[in-house]
């Protein structure tokens, strides 16, 4: 027999919609940004730097305060937008404002390049504020689109994460472009001229690139006669140059003995700079200016630690008159550095966050010291007598001793 026919029609199969490719890619565009933001406010927690001039993007003339609240409300809406694209219609118009907000900020650097620098040098002075302000524009189409029923559904997470990490690692890039070109300010007043140090060439003898940063660094101290220059090792490793070699270059160059400075520690630039930086007399002036020469690749990282000590830098590029081998491998090398100086005080603060979280208080605290038991004076009257008579004998071994007296009469004092 042939099974019989239902009447009723077959049930449709619900499937979750897929959203569109574009949607991914603005919600990994947020998840990244809101890093690079988590990563500044770290900074600013760890280091005391100003928002107001960050390494992100400038948001002058704003004060501090109003920085501060305006980086701390706009990561939690990128990441809910990054988690829950389909927002409510309020929650997704202050998401869109914040992101205008900060696209004409970035607008205004754009401008400022234009201006400031010349037409050959800026297409890299604009790398950085022209990429984060197409950033920021992917991310506020999503923040609109995603309001559109037509465009809801499921994303890839796959092609969310790749569009975030494309964000977050292609940033050091640009700031390395950006940061190359940067114009010395016209009241550049600096009293200190810092050159990292480069590894001997496999003959034993001064590198290169050492002797394009010393003769860019000898002409800046013509500038500033009031300057000192300072050669330092930071923390490069490989053979750097001795000291006996780098008194000889220094002379060979012209730079006079009491001008230079030389220190083969294996330090970070910020605790160098401590030491070496002059101080100002007080907290509310202009901090002091430190001039930083090097080659264009690494200027981006030098500016990085220098504003953590709260020193201003200068940064001049060191004019190659050599050509630099492997220069690829040496900017992927310095990206990979920067990244890491840029996530080091989010990961510093949440290790420190855990550390606070695990420590209870009082558990690990030793306990006090118990009081040592007062001595019996003989002065003092005797106890109270006891009113049960089980208590008779322990009272009277008690005042036992005290109510013996020796030979000249006295009472003895009670045993310690």
């Amino acid at each position: 027999m042939k099974p019989r026919r239902s009447l009723l029609p077959p049930m449709p199969q619900l499937r979750t919609p897929r959203a569109p490719g574009w949607i991914a890619v603005s919600r990994g565009a947020a998840a990244g940004l809101a890093a690079l933001l988590t990563c500044s406010l770290a900074e600013q927690r760890q280091w005391g730097t100003s928002l107001v001039d960050g390494w992100l993007f400038s948001l002058a003339p704003l004060p501090a305060a109003a920085a501060l609240a305006l980086t701390a409300f706009a990561v939690p809406l990128l990441l809910l937008f990054t988690v829950c694209p389909g927002q409510p219609a309020p929650l997704r118009t202050i998401c869109f404002l914040t992101i205008l907000t900060c696209c004409g900020f970035c607008g205004r650097e754009v401008w400022q390049a234009s201006e400031q620098t010349s037409e050959q040098l800026r297409s890299a002075a604009l790398a950085r504020p022209l990429g984060l302000l197409l950033i920021l524009a992917v991310t506020g189409l999503g923040v609109v689109g995603s309001g559109s029923p037509a465009f809801r559904g499921r994303s890839s997470w796959f092609a969310i994460l790749l569009a975030t990490v494309l964000t977050a690692g292609s940033f050091p890039l640009l700031s390395i472009q950006s940061d190359a070109v940067r114009p010395i300010p016209a009241d550049c007043r600096t009293r200190l001229i810092v050159v990292p140090l480069c590894p001997n060439s496999s003959s034993g003898e001064l590198s290169e690139s050492l002797s394009d940063r010393l003769q860019t660094a000898v002409s800046e101290l013509r500038r500033h006669p009031g300057a000192r220059l300072l050669l330092c090792r930071l923390q490069q490793s490989g053979e750097l140059p001795e000291k006996s070699q780098l008194r000889a270059a220094a002379e060979l160059q012209g730079i006079p003995e009491d001008r230079l400075l030389i220190d083969a520690q294996p330090l970070p630039l910020p605790v160098l700079l401590q030491q070496y930086s002059p101080r100002t007399a007080k907290p509310d002036t202009t901090p002091a200016q430190v001039l930083l020469v090097s080659h264009w690749y690494e200027l981006s990282r030098l500016r990085l630690l220098t504003r953590r000590v709260g020193l201003q830098p200068v940064t001049v590029a060191a004019r190659q008159q050599h050509a630099l081998f492997r220069q690829n491998q040496l900017i992927a090398q310095e990206a990979l550095l920067l990244l890491r100086d840029l996530t080091m005080p989010a990961i510093e603060f949440a290790k420190q966050s855990r550390v606070a979280s695990e420590t209870r208080l009082g558990d690990d605290l030793p306990e006090p010291p118990a009081a040592p038991a007062a001595a019996a004076d003989p002065a003092e009257p005797l106890g109270e007598s006891p009113v049960d008579e089980a208590d008779a004998e322990a009272w009277l071994n008690e005042n036992l001793d005290r109510l013996q007296p020796d030979g000249d009469g006295a009472a003895k004092p009670a045993p310690q």
